[in-house]
């Protein structure tokens, strides 16, 4: 008789469009952090927020902490992470941030800190860290709680831009 065998892992079929979304988002965020006074989201001008960049790993971990008091979730807990190419959120609630030594701490800002804890809210209430439908669901609830309904307006555009579900 043969052995079960475990299931294959679940596809993130989404990733892709979904970071792609979030970097033309970003992109807007970091126009008004410039200065630009309004944007063009779906044939509308809005004015859309600066977003926060935090200097040190506490300062975030303090944000992260806020962020999430409307939802009845664990604390997440925030850890330096090797190298300095991506952030990730690792089951059941740690969020790793590369912090170089030298030059901007990329994963300091808000955006980054949004999309990780968009994974922490879809674990723990949805039951999924994929990228899918709970996830956009959750990263949109987060943006218009700490960014506000502009921010969500724009992200969600491009979320539909980029065929998220």
């Amino acid at each position: 008789m043969p052995r079960p065998t475990a299931p294959p892992p679940l596809r993130d079929v989404q990733r892709s469009r979904v970071y792609a979304a979030e970097d033309a988002w970003g992109l807007r965020l970091d126009a008004a952090r410039r200065g630009a006074v309004q944007a063009s989201i779906a044939g509308s001008s809005v004015v859309l927020p600066a977003e926060l960049q935090f200097g040190t790993l506490e300062a975030a971990d303090d944000y992260c902490r806020r962020a999430l008091e409307p939802w009845a979730v664990p604390a997440v807990a925030l850890r330096e992470r090797r190298g300095h190419g991506r952030a990730h959120w690792e089951a059941p609630g740690t969020i790793a941030l590369p912090v170089p030594a030298h030059g901007t701490p990329w994963a300091l800002r808000e955006a980054v800190l949004l999309h990780e804890l968009g994974h922490h809210l879809a674990f723990h209430l949805d039951g999924s860290a994929l990228h899918g439908s709970a996830f956009t669901g959750r990263m949109l609830e987060l943006v218009e709680a700490q960014l506000g309904a502009e921010a969500a307006l724009a992200l969600r555009v491009e979320y539909g831009e980029h065929r998220c579900v």
